[in-house]
């Protein structure tokens, strides 16, 4: 088993180095990956983007929006959330039954004395001080012919307030689509279920993450070896970062065909956009019950839907930058 701690904490090219190790190296080498992310908000591979995030919060914070190959629901990422990855040769067996790369997790947790279970989603709950479980982890699966990635979060100190902001959708906003919705669940710190206990203090995330690696390798009983990415494997992973994770087709023009509703000002005045978007972003129907304003809404039909093409048509014909902000 090859160990790596990501150089990086940026989401685009975490993202890309789950992929490298999965799809451009040995078949038969087995990773076990650690990395952590500036803020950002990561998405699964069928999700609707406009119906995980509050988009204005994102722009507000510096937040990232990502997608990843995986499925499952969207999470929120920080500098003092731990993201695991297994990167492994495909095992029906294994990726039918992927709890049991969890087992070690749970039972690293049960040595700092915390009750720590695995939930119905392959997740990972405590209990607080109430007694009360409270989830810290959630996780996805990406196969292909040869490997598979089984990859999770572990909230040991993030940000509680800025994580519930960003998943809150807008007021003004309406969205259907046939996309996979995120189940919503009540989270907790590792680090706050810690306090009071009789353990080893563990006060950062580094010390949490180095503890939690060495018990996991002498759990599996594997020779190790640490790998440190060479510089051909750097710019190969961020040539992907770049082409494919942080464009625009990828974060956005993934999200399935949706129907959104939109309320909106226009010279002082509230109105109600419907908009049709198929997948690939395009605008593919608007209107609106002002004849006027729907008039001049028909010229993004067939556009992309976002913020050069908005501002392009809507500026001239009277909306103000501040009123775009409605529209994300």
């Amino acid at each position: 088993m090859k160990i790596i701690f990501s150089p990086s904490h940026y989401p685009f090219f975490n993202l890309a180095l789950e992929e490298y190790l999965s799809n451009f190296t040995n078949k038969e080498s087995e990773y076990l990956l650690f990395y952590r992310n500036e803020p950002s908000l990561v998405m699964g591979k069928n999700q609707n983007a406009w119906e995980e995030m509050n988009y204005n919060y994102l722009q507000s914070q510096n937040i990232f929006l990502s997608r990843r190959i995986s499925g499952g629901g969207t999470v929120y990422h920080d500098l003092n959330n731990l993201n695991f990855s297994y990167i492994k040769p495909l095992d029906t067996k294994l990726v039918a039954n992927y709890d049991s790369l969890l087992i070690p997790i749970v039972e690293f947790l049960k040595t700092l004395s915390l009750e720590a279970n695995i939930g119905q989603r392959s997740d990972i709950w405590l209990k607080n001080s109430k007694g009360e479980k409270r989830k810290i982890t959630g996780t996805a699966q990406y196969t292909n012919k040869n490997r598979f990635i089984t990859h999770g979060t572990l909230l040991f100190d993030t940000n509680l307030e800025k994580l519930e902001k960003a998943i809150t959708i807008p007021t003004n906003i309406e969205v259907s689509s046939k996309s996979l919705k995120s189940v919503r669940s009540k989270v907790i710190n590792i680090k706050e279920a810690l306090e009071n206990k009789d353990s080893e203090p563990i006060l950062t995330i580094e010390h949490f993450e180095e503890k939690l690696a060495h018990f996991i390798l002498l759990y599996f009983n594997k020779p190790v070896h640490i790998h440190a990415l060479t510089q051909e494997e750097v710019k190969q992973i961020e040539k992907l970062a770049t082409e494919k994770y942080k464009s625009f087709e990828w974060v956005w023009g993934r999200s399935p065909a949706s129907e959104i509703i939109r309320k909106v000002n226009f010279k002082n005045q509230e109105y109600s956009i419907k908009i049709k978007l198929n997948r690939g972003a395009t605008i593919q129907e608007i209107s609106t019950a002002d004849e006027f304003l729907n008039t001049q809404l028909q010229n993004l039909v067939d556009r992309i839907y976002k913020r050069e093409s908005l501002e392009e048509i809507l500026l001239p014909i009277g909306f103000e930058e501040g009123d775009l902000k409605f529209w994300f």
